[in-house]
């Protein structure tokens, strides 16, 4: 192949592989200083019905006004009345085997959870609430007087005769529930009720009310989740650029919402029978999913905090759910999950959860599942992971050693006809065009196919990319270990930080990318066969030791490994036979 030709393929394979990075690195989030609120809305899917300039005026206003008015005028509803007892804040605590949950009286809300260690990803507590005043979950309606929200609200902690806050110790098989209640005017009640289960990381959460058949103004009240979750690892960038809110539909259908770091964005309201709503970021998820019975509607949100500090903020996305109101309440139950974005654990829950997972383009995705699958059985045999990847890196060689093969017989018939072709170019010097044509007759009569060293090496492209984001993206490899300084194959093998942060290298020293680097330079040079080819020899290896200094040691590993067993492999395969060299 010609050096533009390598080039390209450079490019292409770059562009294919760091898509996400190169964007993160040449447009990095800018300061989040503004509010600049800006809805979004569109028809793609028929499902976003309405745009609105802010929050506000979201909530206070329906896409239908005058449907809004009818029934304001048909119920008559009785506004609430402002309390005028103030009520002590109390805290509750929830203990299981997979969490630790905090809840306050003061909006009936969730303050802090703390996932316990449980498993080799999960090996200390992780606080999965930001650190600022979200509301996770609350409940929202609409009254003549204007919207009301729950964690705007006072509630007394039912059974709370004694005062003082609780604790409470929930085992597997158990259930605890807890009650937080507020009275309003006129003999009416509303009640905000928790009930867990010692079992996984999900909880239940429901509305019951008395007397507020006459207090609505519409026909559904919104569950939501606002506030995003905490960062959690120690590149926040990496937690930034995974973040997103989705909504889920029946039918397969999902909006989606990733952070914006320029605008206030608001995706809604969307319309349809909706599964579930959820928030994540790099390796943890929240989710609202109605038990009995779907939501109606949804809406998507990413807001700026200015309460926030640091270059990749912790993210203030949000997510809601519309819930049909049955005797002036919701009666769906809502469970809550809370936890690691871990393929099984997901499926437990409910197995479309899976599909906020990310498999890559839809040709990649069975490959990345297929891959997920064969290092968790190698898991289940041995311990280590980093001796899995060694492992399967093995398997990997054997299984395209004949596309390899095949390869290196293409490489030599094109290296056999390198003097031919040097004079032509001499000959025809002059004549660009003609050079081509008479290479392709050479070509066509020594039976030698040019491109046969390449294919081989696209066709392996999908287990390629597979590998690369089961590597990057799936929670298995977080806080596994494999030797020495290699102490977590979800981030980079780094040796010592750099005083500055460089562009596109980052501020600090890996030690896998550099042998990567080096093998990759051994490999092209036993490989090439074209002199003008030379300056790829030392762009590709500086180019891929840059790129891969940011990236997972377990990727990291594994293309050092195939690197050095493909000059193994060069090495033990005996040279090929004219006649096979010929026919390449």
């Amino acid at each position: 192949m010609s050096k533009r030709t390598i080039i390209a393929f450079v490019i292409i394979g770059i562009i294919f592989l760091f898509y996400d990075d190169y964007l993160r690195w040449l447009y990095p989030p800018a300061p989040e200083t503004g509010t600049d609120s800006t809805a979004v809305a569109t028809t793609e899917t028929g499902r976003r019905e309405t745009k609105h300039a802010g929050r506000g005026e979201y909530y206070l206003r329906s896409s239908a006004e005058d449907s809004l008015r009818t029934v304001v005028e048909e119920k008559r509803p009785v506004a609430l009345m402002e309390k005028t007892e103030s009520l002590p804040e109390r805290f509750v605590t929830i203990k299981t085997s997979r969490f630790r949950a905090r809840f306050t009286s003061a909006g009936a809300r969730l303050v802090s959870f703390r996932l316990e260690p449980n498993g080799r990803y999960l090996l200390e507590e992780e606080e999965l609430s930001p650190p600022n005043k979200s509301h996770q979950p609350s409940f929202r309606f609409w009254t003549y007087d204007g919207p009301v929200e729950t964690n705007g609200m006072e509630f007394r902690l039912a059974g709370d005769d004694d005062g003082g806050d609780r604790e409470y110790r929930v085992g597997e098989g158990e259930t605890r529930r807890i009650e937080f209640t507020t009275s309003l005017s006129d003999d009416r009640s509303l009640s905000v009720i928790y009930t867990f289960n010692g079992d996984d990381y999900t909880f239940n959460c429901r509305l019951r009310g008395v007397g507020l058949e006459k207090t609505w103004v519409r026909d559904y009240a919104e569950v939501y989740w606002d506030g995003g979750l905490a960062y959690t690892e120690p590149d926040t960038a990496q937690d930034y650029m995974y973040s997103k809110a989705y909504v889920y539909f029946e039918g397969d259908e999902m909006e989606t919402q990733k952070i914006n770091s320029k605008k206030d964005v608001m995706i809604g309201p969307l319309s349809g029978a909706t599964r579930w709503g959820a928030i994540r970021t790099k390796y943890f998820m929240a989710a609202l999913i109605p038990e009995a019975g779907e939501a109606v509607g949804g809406w998507l949100e990413s807001r700026h905090d200015s309460t926030l500090t640091g270059r990749h903020h912790p993210n203030r996305l949000g997510v809601g759910l519309r819930l049909p109101l049955v005797n002036g309440v919701p009666n769906t139950p809502i469970k809550v999950f809370v936890g690691p974005i871990d393929y099984d654990v997901l499926g437990s829950v409910d197995p479309s959860l899976r599909r906020t997972m990310n498999w890559g383009w839809k040709v990649i995705a069975p490959f990345s599942k297929g891959i997920l699958w064969a290092l968790k059985k190698l898991g289940h045999v041995v311990p280590n992971y980093g001796l899995c990847i060694i492992i399967f890196s093995i398997l990997i060689k054997v299984i395209v050693w004949p596309l390899t093969r095949k390869s290196y017989h293409s490489m030599a018939a094109m290296q056999r006809l390198q003097p031919k072709i040097q004079q032509l170019r001499e000959k025809y010097k002059s004549e660009p065009q003609r050079v081509q044509t008479e290479m392709m007759k050479l070509y066509k009569a020594e039976k030698v196919n040019p491109m046969g060293g390449c294919l081989p090496v696209m066709l392996q492209m999908p287990l390629l990319y597979g590998l690369f984001i089961v590597f990057r993206t799936t929670i298995e490899f977080r806080n596994a270990p494999f030797v020495f300084w290699i102490k977590d194959l979800s981030q980079p093998d780094i040796i010592f930080h750099l005083p500055m942060s460089l562009p596109l290298y980052g501020d600090h020293v890996a030690l896998l990318p550099i042998l990567m680097g080096i093998s990759t330079f051994f490999q092209s040079k036993s490989t090439m066969t074209d002199p003008n080819q030379k300056m790829m020899l030392y762009f590709m290896p500086i180019l891929m030791t840059l790129l891969f200094n940011q990236f997972p040691s377990g990727l990291t590993l594994y293309y050092t490994l195939f690197n050095l067993f493909t000059l193994i492999q060069q090495k033990i395969t005996p040279p090929p036979k004219p006649a096979e060299v010929k026919s390449s």
